[in-house]
């Protein structure tokens, strides 16, 4: 193998450093204009006087990125190193599974049999009183349906303690081996030694990950498929097109949008993207990537009429119209005026919209809609919209970032974090034990504080912002490096971000697609020039690692 450092560049370039400017830029406009916005609930207090601070935040930002992309550039062009044992121990698949599965099982066990609350307990009336709604995906809610199902039936005395514990045992075995996986992988593509131990330890010993290894809301399981979809998806454009290869990606990408409804959305997000960074063979990536979507779609109609599932309600694609209009009605209440239709009236008729209004989240607004006169006040409704929007463009903006800030701004207070309550079924109950109390004290202070243990930082690895920032910053150099499938997989990320962006409230759960994976990318960035070279050439066998 031939060594790379005859041609290694200058440390800094001007390539780098325009890299890391638009970046930086870009985080320092949203500190500005987010940290006003958090700090005073408006933009009222924004001036030019605002101006230098900016400026002052893009210097330092981007002397920051600039120094980093720097030594991630100097890392990629050093030399491969061998393979020793150790580092083929630590990479091995089957090792990081059940090192893993050691991290994991004691929290689980300070908190068994897991959690189930929220969107949980109306899947499984869902498939208890089989009266299934597409609101949720229906492959996770037949899942979780038929775990809590099959520990109800085994237990003499009915309860869905055993049930419970099935499915976060089988999620918790789920998400391990997809993670070792990836370990896997990294070491088949050439991330150096270090790189995998750290992204394998931050798994392991975060106290972020092992909570939701036993959390039954569906974000867990399409969470680290993105991850598997995300290496797949680079594989796309590093490899030959193996018919195995192709019938993987296929697979995975079906599980992954079957798992959460808008997991097909950020795929066609993607499409135009990856068409054009996949030069000579845009036909077939366009063909690959449509076919994913429609036999998803094929499947999901397919499981729809089998279980003859009503349809969600139209509501959720509004969460952000219905915010937005509150808002302004609840700082200007003569903007009502443009309701001439009376829309708000027949959708809202014993309650104000404005009353309802909560920044933070916009299940408030839905819940008092009629939503048998939803459908038909749809058309209405948004062209009321549309007449408040030139009026109150601020206001609509503001309404906008304020319930998002945990995915802007770093530091923001979420509206949740993680949920340790267990909501009883009716009928059958779930019997709660904590075999290891000190251990399960310690991870509720965490819950309420994000700082594991007092560990001054512990709060950034939960923060959602952090993620999507990092995600942003892997995706400049990766840019600059022109690796196109790491783009691509930043990019399907990002569009996974921007789905949620109009969801119907900003929280950890449903990034943790970017938790799990932006890692692991972050690491692919640092891959020795050659070693691509050297994977793409040997064609080295995907299943070879576990």
């Amino acid at each position: 193998m031939k060594s790379n450092t005859a041609g290694k560049q200058p440390f800094l370039n001007k390539q780098i450093f325009w890299t890391a400017l638009i970046p930086a830029g870009i985080f320092s406009l949203i500190c500005v204009f987010c940290g006003e916005l958090r700090a005073n609930g408006s933009f009222a207090a924004l001036s030019w006087t605002d101006l230098p601070l900016f400026l002052l935040w893009t210097a330092l930002f981007t002397a920051v990125l600039t120094v980093l992309f720097a030594l991630m550039n100097r890392q990629a062009q050093r030399s491969t190193k061998p393979e020793n044992l150790f580092s083929r121990i630590v990479s091995n698949g089957f090792v990081v599974f059940l090192f893993l599965l050691a991290c994991w099982v004691p929290v689980w066990l300070a908190f068994w049999p897991g959690h189930f609350s929220a969107d949980s307990i109306t899947q499984f009336y869902s498939y208890y009183n089989e009266e299934h709604s597409s609101h949720h995906p229906l492959l996770h809610t037949l899942l979780l349906g038929f775990c809590m199902m099959l520990g109800i039936d085994a237990s003499p005395e009915g309860y869905a303690t055993n049930g419970l514990a099935l499915y976060c045992g089988i999620q918790m075995v789920i998400v391990a081996a997809c993670v070792a996986y990836a370990i896997s992988w990294m070491k088949r593509r050439g991330v150096p030694v270090w790189v995998r131990l750290l992204v394998t330890l931050g798994f392991g010993f975060s106290p972020f990950f092992a909570p939701w290894t036993f959390y039954s809301q569906k974000d867990v399981i399409f969470g680290v498929l993105v991850l598997v979809f995300c290496l797949k998806l680079v594989d796309l454009w590093q490899f030959d097109w193996k018919w195995w290869r192709i019938a993987g990606f296929i697979v995975i990408a079906v599980l992954m949008m079957l798992m959460r409804n808008n997991g097909v959305y950020a795929l066609l997000l993607l499409l135009p993207f990856a068409i054009w960074w996949m030069k000579g063979k845009r036909i077939p990536v366009a063909l690959l990537l449509v076919v994913c979507a429609g036999l998803y779609l094929a499947a999901n109609s397919g499981l729809t009429a089998l279980l003859d599932a009503e349809a969600g309600s139209k509501v959720e694609i509004l969460s952000t119209p219905l915010q937005q209009i509150a808002r302004t009605l609840r700082d200007d209440p003569a903007a009502a005026e443009m309701d001439t239709e009376d829309v708000l009236g027949t959708l809202y008729w014993d309650v104000s919209i404005a009353e309802c209004y909560d920044e933070r989240i916009s299940d408030p607004v839905k819940w008092p809609v009629d939503y048998d006169l939803l459908d038909e006040n749809i058309p209405g409704l948004l062209s009321l919209w549309a007449r408040m929007l030139p009026a109150h463009f601020d206001t609509y903006v503001e309404a906008f970032l304020t319930q998002n800030l945990p995915y802007l701004l770093p530091g923001s207070d979420m509206y949740t974090s993680f949920d340790f309550t267990v909501e009883q079924p009716e009928w059958f109950p779930i019997e709660q034990t904590s075999y290891l109390p000190k251990l399960r004290a310690l991870y509720e202070t965490y819950d309420e504080t994000m700082t594991f243990a007092g560990i001054p930082g512990t709060s950034l690895l939960a923060d959602p912002a952090v993620q999507v920032w990092l995600c942003i910053i892997g995706f400049a150099f990766a840019i600059y490096r022109k690796e196109r499938g790491l783009m691509t997989a930043f990019v399907f990320l990002l569009a996974i971000w921007f789905t949620c962006l109009l969801g119907p409230v900003a929280i950890m759960r449903y990034l943790l697609g970017l938790y799990y994976t932006v890692p692991v990318l972050l690491g692919c960035l640092m891959i020795p020039r050659e070693a691509t070279a050297d994977a793409a050439a040997g064609e080295t066998d995907d299943t070879s690692g576990l």
